[in-house]
C-alpha cells in the first residue's frame, strides 16, 4: 500500500511538472530546450543540437531502471523523468514551507506537507487537532500524553513492519556508523548495515507523515502559572529534576511526564519522557543515548538544550528509532549536541520548533535537520540565528530520509565546515555534505531529500566540499533563499551541484548576492548523469569560481545557471559559463553528451571566459568532436 500511494503521488507531480512551456505550479519553466519559441529552444534548434540534447534526456529517463534497489524517493524519480525541470521541481518540493505566515501558524502541518512531497507519501488530511486548553498542570499532563503517545505508537508500528526492534536504537546506529564507508562501492557491507538500509527503504512513509501531522495542535495556555502550588517530586525522579515542579505522572507506554514552574529548572531527559515548562531559564540534558519518545514544550525563558560529552548519538530533538520533539516558544536559546540530534530523525521523527529569539545551534554529524529512514526538521520562526555543525548536517537527507532546516526570519549565519577531512585530501579543506544536501550510500542505499529554506534576511552560508544545494547518489539537495543580500562560500561541489546520478539546486529569490566557490564543480555544475541548477531571480550579483562552474557539466550531466535580473559579474576558469567537459564514463554505451547552460536575461554584465559577452546567443565548445570528449554548451545573454 505504501509504495502504491507513492506511485500515485509521483504521477500527480509529473503532471504538474509538465513537459511543455509551463513549469511546476503553472510558472514558466526556466529551461526549455525543446520549445522553439523560447530563446534557449531556438538556439538548440538553430545549432542542430536537438537530437543530442534529446539523447541526454533519454539517458536520464532510463537511469532509474539501472538501479532497482528499493528506496529511491519520488522527487528523484521525477527529476530523472524531467531533468530540465529541476528548478521547478525544487520549488514545488519546498512550496509547503515557503510562506512564513502559514508556517508560523501551523509549523507541524507545514513540515508534514513538506515531508509528504519529499517522501512521495500522501499529504496529511483534515484540519489538525484544533486547540487544546492548558489552564492547569493536569491539563498540561494530558496535552503531553496526547501529543506524544500516538506519534510514538505510529513509529513503533512502522519499525516493526520494517523488521526493526523499536525498543533499541541499534538499527539507527548502524546507519550512522555506516556513513563513513558509504562512498566506497567496493567495501564489504556489514550485515547490520544491510538490514538497516533495507529497513530505511521499507519503512511506512505515510505513517511518518501522519505522525508529524498529529502534532499540529494549538496550545491555549491560560492562568497565572507562577501562583500555582508546587508538587512533591516522586522518589523515582530524585536527581533527575531540579527546581519547582507543579505536577508529575508516569505513563506506562511513555515514562515520566513532568510539569515545571516558572523558575529555572534542570531536567535529565534520559529519565524524563516529556516536559511542559511554564517559564524560566531552563536546562535540558541528554546524558546517554535514548530510545523511545521525548517531548519538551517550553513556554518562556532563554533555555539550554544539550547532550553531555560521551552521551553517544541522539540528544535534544534527536530520534533513534523513536520520536523526539522540542517546541520552544520564546527566548534566546542554545542547542548543543554530538551526532544525530537537533531535528534529526534516524528511523524515526526528530523535530525542533523554535518560535522566537536569537538562537545558537551547535552539532556534529547528522544534526540540525538530518534524516535517514525518517523525518528530521528544525524550524526557527524568528530572530537572527547561528548554525555551526560538522558534516552531514543543516538539512541532510540520507537514505530514504526527509531533512529540513527552515529559518523564517533574521540575518542568519550557517557554517558547516568542521573537522571531516577533504574527500580529495586537500589540505585545510573539509568535507561538508550540508546546507541542503541529499546523500545516498553508494554501497547500496539511495539517498533522500534535504532542503534548507531561509525565507528572509541577509544571510551567510559557509561550507567545505559538497554543500549548498548538493545531490549525491540517487538523491536531491535544495537550498532555497527567499531574499536578502547573501554570501555563499564553499569549496569543491558547492552552490547548486550534483554528482553520481543525483540532483542539486540553489534558488535565490532576490538581493545583491555573492557566490564564491573554489577548486571545481560549483554554481550550477554537475557530474556523472546528474543535474545541477543555480537560479538567481534578482539583484546585482557576483559569481566567483574555478573550473567546471557556472552552468557546466561533465560525464553525461546537465549543469544550469540562470540569472534573471541585475548587473552581474561572472569570474571562472576552464570549462565554465555555459560549457561542458569530458564524457568518457558512459560514452561507449550511450553516445550521450553533457549539456552546460548559462542564461543571463537582463543587466549590464561582465564575463571572464573568452567568447562570452552581452547580447550573445552561442553554442560553446567543440561540438564537432566525436571521441567522447565533446565539449559544448549554450550561452545566452541579453
Amino acid at each position: 500500500m505504501v509504495h502504491r500511494m507513492a506511485t500515485v503521488a509521483a504521477a500527480i507531480l509529473l503532471v504538474l511538472a509538465g513537459s511543455g512551456p509551463d513549469g511546476v505550479d503553472g510558472a514558466p519553466a526556466a529551461f526549455r530546450p525543446f520549445e522553439p519559441s523560447d530563446p534557449l529552444g531556438a538556439l538548440v534548434a538553430e545549432t542542430d543540437s536537438t537530437a543530442d540534447v534529446a539523447r541526454t534526456v533519454q539517458l536520464f529517463r532510463a537511469t532509474p531502471a539501472q538501479f532497482p534497489i528499493r528506496g529511491m524517493l519520488q522527487p528523484v524519480r521525477l527529476a530523472f523523468a524531467q531533468p530540465f525541470a529541476l528548478p521547478e521541481l525544487a520549488r514545488h518540493a519546498t512550496a509547503p514551507v515557503a510562506d512564513a505566515a502559514p508556517v508560523a501558524a501551523h509549523p507541524y502541518r507545514a513540515v508534514a506537507a513538506w515531508a509528504a512531497r519529499a517522501l512521495g507519501a500522501a499529504a496529511p488530511a483534515g484540519e489538525g487537532q484544533g486547540t487544546l486548553e492548558v489552564s492547569d498542570p493536569q491539563r498540561a499532563i494530558f496535552a503531553l500524553d496526547f501529543l506524544l503517545n500516538e506519534p510514538l505508537l505510529a513509529v513503533r508500528r512502522a519499525l516493526s513492519d520494517a523488521k526493526v526492534d523499536p525498543a533499541t536504537p541499534a538499527a539507527a546506529k548502524a546507519l550512522l556508523d555506516g556513513a563513513g564507508q558509504s562512498m566506497d562501492r567496493q567495501r564489504k557491507r556489514p550485515e547490520a548495515l544491510l538490514a538497516a538500509m533495507r529497513a530505511a527503504a521499507q519503512i511506512d512513509r505515510a505513517a511518518l507523515v501522519a505522525a508529524v501531522a498529529h502534532l499540529d495542535a494549538t496550545l491555549d495556555v491560560k492562568g497565572d502559572w507562577s501562583a500555582m502550588p508546587a508538587d512533591e517530586l516522586p522518589e523515582a525522579l530524585k536527581g533527575a529534576v531540579t527546581g519547582t515542579v507543579l505536577a508529575t505522572q508516569e505513563v506506562p507506554e511513555l515514562g515520566w511526564l513532568v510539569v515545571g514552574g516558572t523558575g529555572a529548572n534542570t531536567y535529565d531527559m534520559t529519565r524524563v519522557a516529556a516536559v511542559f515548562d511554564a517559564g524560566g531559564d531552563d536546562t535540558y540534558e541528554w546524558r546517554a543515548m535514548v530510545a523511545g519518545g521525548r517531548l519538551v514544550v517550553d513556554r518562556a525563558g532563554s533555555d539550554t538544550y544539550r547532550a553531555l560529552p560521551g552521551a553517544g548519538p541522539g540528544g535534544p530533538g534527536g530520534a533513534l528509532c523513536g520520536v523526539s520533539v522540542i517546541d520552544d516558544a520564546a527566548g534566546n536559546d542554545t542547542y548543543e549536541c554530538g551526532d544525530a540530534a537537533i531535528g534529526a530523525g534516524m528511523l524515526g521523527i526528530g523535530l525542533v520548533v523554535d518560535r522566537a529569539g536569537d538562537d545558537r545551534y551547535r552539532g556534529n554529524a547528522w544534526s540540525v535537520g538530518a534524516a535517514m529512514g525518517g523525518i528530521g526538521a528544525l524550524v526557527d520562526l524568528g530572530g537572527s540565528d547561528e548554525y555551526v555543525t560538522d558534516t552531514f548536517s543543516q538539512a541532510c537527507g540520507g537514505p530514504s530520509g526527509a531533512a529540513l532546516l527552515l529559518d523564517a526570519a533574521g540575518n542568519d549565519r550557517y557554517r558547516a565546515d568542521g573537522t571531516a577531512p577533504s574527500a580529495y585530501a586537500t589540505p585545510t579543506v573539509h568535507e561538508s555534505f550540508s546546507q541542503g544536501c541529499g546523500f545516498g550510500y553508494r554501497i547500496g542505499a539511495p539517498g533522500g531529500v534535504g532542503a534548507l529554506v531561509d525565507l528572509s534576511g541577509n544571510d551567510r552560508y559557509e561550507c567545505g566540499e559538497f554543500g549548498q544545494g548538493i545531490g549525491y547518489y540517487l538523491s536531491m539537495g535544495i537550498l532555497r533563499d527567499g531574499g536578502g543580500n547573501d554570501l555563499y562560500y564553499g569549496n569543491r561541489y558547492a552552490q547548486g551541484t550534483a554528482a553520481h546520478q543525483a540532483f542539486g539546486a540553489l534558488l535565490d529569490d532576490g538581493g545583491d548576492d555573492i557566490y564564491w566557490s573554489m577548486t571545481a564543480a560549483g554554481q550550477g555544475a554537475a557530474w556523472d548523469v546528474s543535474v545541477a541548477a543555480l537560479v538567481d531571480a534578482a539583484g546585482d550579483d557576483r559569481y566567483q569560481a574555478d573550473g567546471l562552474s557556472q552552468g557546466a557539466a561533465a560525464q553525461q550531466a546537465i549543469g544550469l545557471l540562470l540569472d534573471a535580473a541585475g548587473n552581474d559579474d561572472y569570474r571562472a576558469a576552464g570549462a565554465s559559463q555555459g560549457s561542458a567537459d569530458g564524457n568518457q564514463y558512459h560514452w561507449e554505451t550511450t553516445r550521450a553528451r553533457s549539456v552546460g547552460i548559462l542564461i543571463d536575461r537582463t543587466g549590464t554584465d561582465r564575463w571572464s571566459v573568452p567568447g562570452r559577452g552581452p547580447g550573445q546567443r552561442v553554442r560553446t565548445g567543440r561540438a564537432e568532436e566525436t571521441d567522447g570528449r565533446t565539449q559544448w554548451g549554450f550561452f545566452l545573454s541579453r
